[in-house]
Parts: C-alpha cells; sequence; structure tokens
C-alpha cells in the first residue's frame, strides 16, 4: 500500500470546486481546505503505478496551481513488516 500526504495550492476562490474534482479520484481523501486556497490532501493507492496515475490526473484539473508531496509510506513485497 502507498500512502501519500500531498499539499495542493487552488487557483485564488477555486479550492472548493478543485475539492469536488479531487473527491472524484479514488484513494483520494481531502482533509482541510483552507480560506488562501491550499487543501490537505491524502492519497492511498495500492502501488507506485497507481500513485504516478493520481499525480498525473491532479495535474489534469485546471483548479490546482501545484502540488507538495509532505510523506510518503511504501509497504510493498520488499519491506519488512515483521519488525
Amino acid at each position: 500500500m502507498n500512502i501519500t500526504g500531498i499539499l495542493v495550492h487552488a487557483r485564488p476562490g477555486e479550492a472548493e470546486a478543485a475539492r469536488d474534482q479531487l473527491q472524484k479520484l479514488p484513494g483520494v481523501e481531502v482533509h482541510a481546505v483552507t480560506p488562501e486556497g491550499r487543501l490537505i490532501v491524502t492519497v492511498e493507492r495500492p502501488d507506485e503505478r497507481g500513485m504516478a496515475l493520481a499525480f498525473d490526473r491532479f495535474s489534469r484539473i485546471p483548479e490546482i496551481v501545484s502540488t507538495v508531496l509532505v510523506y510518503n509510506h511504501f509497504d510493498g513485497p520488499d519491506s519488512d513488516s515483521t519488525s
């Protein structure tokens, strides 16, 4: 499982529209929206390819100006989940 925390910057006055678009994407959860147009978002996807596709979709949302990766955790077949 790949879990990523992202800070999203929306165009002025378009944060709610960005939220609506983001929430339509699988595995995406919007936790907060600030008056300045910042959105706190997490994305859960089963693998790296799914995460890359999610980021690609973010870039296609016209209300979004930029995204910043804040946190990433990946549990894959090579990770040691017993420790």
